[in-house]
């Protein structure tokens, strides 16, 4: 395999990672609305129990930190794609 032929594999990876990135991106995003909205309703907030009410906090925590790792490795991906 020529230099070349490894270039553009490469290059391929990385636009097929890029992909793969953005749609995670577009899930989590997704995912933080959903919380966020269940957390904003009053109804859900003081008629579920304290356990349901606390795991969507922690499912908004873990969501938005994935967000946030996955952001910075699609920024990297996009440097790298220049």
């Amino acid at each position: 395999m020529t230099n070349h032929e490894l270039a553009m594999d490469a290059l391929i990876d990385l636009e097929e990672e890029k992909g793969k990135l953005e749609k995670e991106i577009a899930r989590l995003e997704n995912e933080i609305k959903r919380c966020s909205g269940m957390l904003k309703n009053p109804g859900f907030v003081n008629k579920a129990p304290e356990a349901k009410v606390n795991a969507e906090k922690e499912k908004l925590a873990s969501y938005t930190e994935k967000l946030e790792m996955t952001k910075t490795q699609l920024d990297n991906i996009l440097k790298k794609l220049g």
